[in-house]
């Protein structure tokens, strides 16, 4: 590991903010390698107000004040354990490069320079898509939007404020791109307690790994969770839940709050304390985790807590250890990505057949089949949302940027059918190729498909018909493909008559 990020951390073990008003930074923050709204410029003077706080927070510390828990070898060991799985990627993979994105709604860039440094210490390529602190709810989700058809992108976080968390913007982002665990699917998971299939909240992780790490045992004890909203209360108590904890949630209004901090061995505040509730409510002894989302977002909110209690007080151990554990989750995210871009059994259903005898028309046994929706076909192969140009239902071309993607797999087998004289029943190239694929796939579990030209319209009107196969081994909806599929034959076509009208206007005109 480097020398920057221990430096880097002893930084941030200084800025634990002294007693009093709250400060906050206001150095323009700055976008890595993306651009989005105003309010984005250089990242100067950061370093300068650093220095002016270490003053501030080394005069205002007394006696009897606690060091931090070992919070910096936690987040090494974290960002030292990606930054392996990462090589280990690569070396596999070696153009893999995983994209973290952050949008940003606002000024303050206290957590842009801390997820910059540990997405750089790990490996990680990290932009940041900077918008105005008032950007609007549209806004957000535009941008996210745009960020879920980025292929160049694994993973999404969001560092806004919390009234624009609303579940609208939240379910904008797509769950294997969703690196915060804030999405209803992504939490689905974890209740359902299928954790290993998503992302988990790195803060939620943060408050139990503190915990564990500085050796409370959480089984039996009495936690209680202020404050909390959303995705953070209901990951927080899933995973003290699942430790053997009796999870109490109540908000900062709450009539009872005095008896239930009484009762709690652990107090975990998911939001600024307000002036009207005192210290004093909170029993010596108790151990006490600030994640609150000020915080988080980039502002240094609320203070320290400034109780001398014989528990922890995180504040900011929370915030940095939640990052390092955002960057853990976007390696796991970036290889969920690469083992399903990696050669695999086709999660394929295939449509049932049910023959019929005497065996009807090719038209009535095309009818008679409703065809797959072409998007749930391309999910099942393996396509991706922008690989394939959708043509109404049933019909869609594939990209060429899939040759890129799929450029280090092994190629597979190409079989030519070719000179067949068809049978007096019809059996001929195309339905002995569409036959050949429906035995493999449906049968034997093969990933293969038919490669068939287009049909022509002069033999399909003429003696000949059409070149769909037919009976049950045909490619359905037969008639859309036989008269104009994607209509590139009437492109074609209409080619074909400007070339022939241009070469007779020059032979009349030089005549």
């Amino acid at each position: 590991m480097s020398a920057r990020l221990p430096l880097f951390l002893r930084g941030l073990r200084r800025l634990q903010p002294p007693p009093g008003p709250p400060l906050r930074l206001r150095a323009p923050c700055r976008a890595s390698s993306s651009g989005g709204g105003g309010g984005c410029g250089g990242g100067e003077g950061l370093l300068e107000q650093r220095r002016l706080r270490d003053s501030q927070v080394g005069s205002s510390r007394g006696q009897g004040s606690q060091a931090p828990p070992a919070r910096d070898s936690i987040v090494r060991e974290v960002i030292q354990n990606s930054k392996e799985v990462l090589n280990l990627l690569q070396e596999k993979n070696p153009t893999f490069k995983p994209v973290l994105a952050i949008i940003q709604a606002g000024d303050d860039n206290l957590m842009q320079e801390i997820n910059q440094n540990l997405a750089e210490e790990a490996g990680l390529n990290i932009t940041h898509i900077c918008l105005p602190p008032d950007s609007s709810e549209a806004e957000i989700i535009d941008e996210i939007l745009k960020i879920n058809e980025d292929t160049r992108v694994h993973g999404l976080a969001l560092q806004i404020s919390e009234n624009s968390f609303s579940n609208k913007v939240l379910n904008a982002l797509k769950p294997e791109k969703d690196v915060d665990g804030v999405t209803d699917i992504n939490l689905g998971r974890l209740v359902r307690g299928d954790a290993h299939e998503c992302d988990i909240s790195p803060v939620a992780r943060a408050v139990i790994e503190l915990l564990e790490k500085s050796g409370v045992n959480l089984d039996g004890k009495k936690i209680l969770v202020i404050g909390a909203h959303g995705s953070l209360e209901a990951a927080l108590q899933c995973l003290f839940q699942g430790r053997g904890s009796m999870t109490m949630s109540s908000q900062w209004g709450t009539p009872q709050l005095q008896s239930k901090l009484h009762e709690a061995d652990i107090v975990v505040l998911g939001s600024p304390k307000p002036e009207e509730i005192p210290l004093s409510w909170i029993q010596p002894g108790t151990t006490v985790l600030n994640c609150s989302h000020d915080f988080l977002s980039g502002k240094l909110g609320g203070g320290s807590l400034g109780v001398h209690l014989s528990g922890l007080i995180a504040e900011n151990d929370v915030s940095l250890l939640a990052a390092a554990l955002r960057i853990q989750n976007m390696v796991s995210s970036g290889r969920r990505w690469l083992r399903e871009q990696q050669h695999a059994r086709w999660r394929l259903h295939c449509l049932k057949l049910q023959p019929l005898s005497p065996v009807p028309s090719d038209l009535e046994i095309s009818r008679a089949q409703t065809p797959k929706a072409v998007d749930v076909l391309a999910k099942e192969i393996g396509l991706l949302a922008d690989e394939i140009e959708i043509y109404g239902k049933s019909k869609a071309k594939v990209c060429l940027s899939l040759l890129e993607r799929l450029k280090d797999q092994a190629d597979g087998k190409y079989v030519l059918v070719a000179g067949i004289t068809p049978t007096p029943l019809g059996e001929g190239k195309s339905t002995v190729t569409v036959g050949l694929v429906q035995a493999m796939t449906a049968h034997l579990n093969i990933n293969s498909f038919a490669c068939l030209r287009q049909p022509s319209q002069g033999p399909t009107f003429g003696v000949k018909g059409g070149a769909a196969g037919g009976g049950y081994a045909q490619v359905i909806p037969m008639e859309e493909f036989n008269l104009h599929l994607t209509r590139d034959i009437h492109a074609i076509t209409a080619a074909n008559n400007l070339l022939a009208a241009a070469i007779d206007t020059r032979k009349h005109s030089n005549r």
